[in-house]
């Protein structure tokens, strides 16, 4: 079967062989960047989680590099060490005591910017992901189309209503749609899927700014 498939591809036409070449290019591009997000996904939940229990079970974070690296540590560790900084300005300027109003207000901007960075950082190139699941199939169905109109058009240059003259055009043309779905499922599926891990994400930044604002207000983060 798969050989039939593949010797029809080869008996296509130029154009129907740019439209495979096209969705084989866009689906290369939804599996490198599914896979990419993925593994970065995956490693930014591990270290948020690695943050949060040795916050909670020292009041500390985690010791050694990890507060080195920004792009790795996770958005949670990234507003703990902005709130830090925070504070640390403020105690240098002789202001120990509970923060004011305003200067809880600051604060509570300064976090939700390195938030707001860190999400748009997950959130990058996610979108491609959208783009082959919609333009995919129709990429094949306007391949499907084309193949479909040159055979109808070579069956009356013929001069005959066989089928079988224009089944392999046919045939050819049919390719580009399961091609098309091909592309467009499995990056729609890991579309879903990283959108849900942004969205928890976004969720437990939600609640661990609150947290840390109620904390920092005394004007001591530990």
């Amino acid at each position: 079967m798969l050989g039939q498939v593949w010797s029809t591809v080869l008996a296509a036409d130029g154009f129907t062989k740019f439209i495979l070449f096209l969705i084989l290019v866009l689906s290369l591009g939804a599996w490198s960047v599914a896979i990419s997000k993925l593994k970065e996904l995956s490693r930014i939940s591990g270290a948020s989680r690695m943050f949060m229990e040795a916050l909670r079970t020292t009041g500390r974070p985690p010791g050694g590099d990890f507060l080195k690296n920004s792009s790795e540590m996770g958005p949670l560790a990234r507003m703990y060490s902005e709130a830090g900084r925070f504070l640390r300005r403020r105690s240098d300027l002789g202001q120990n005591g509970p923060l004011t109003r305003e200067e809880l207000s600051i604060l509570h901007g300064s976090l939700e910017r390195e938030a707001s960075e860190d999400l748009a950082q997950r959130s990058r190139n996610i979108g491609f992901l959208a783009t082959v699941t919609s333009v995919s199939p129709l990429l094949g169905l306007l391949g499907t189309v084309w193949g479909v109109l040159a055979s109808f058009i070579g069956m009356r240059e013929m001069g005959t209503a066989d089928i079988s003259a224009v089944g392999a055009g046919i045939a050819a043309a049919l390719t580009t749609t399961v091609a098309g779905l091909l592309a467009a499922i499995p990056a729609n599926v890991f579309h879903n899927y990283a959108v849900g891990k942004v969205d928890d994400l976004a969720g437990e930044i939600d609640r661990f700014l609150s947290e840390l604002v109620d904390v920092c207000r005394r004007g001591s983060i530990t």
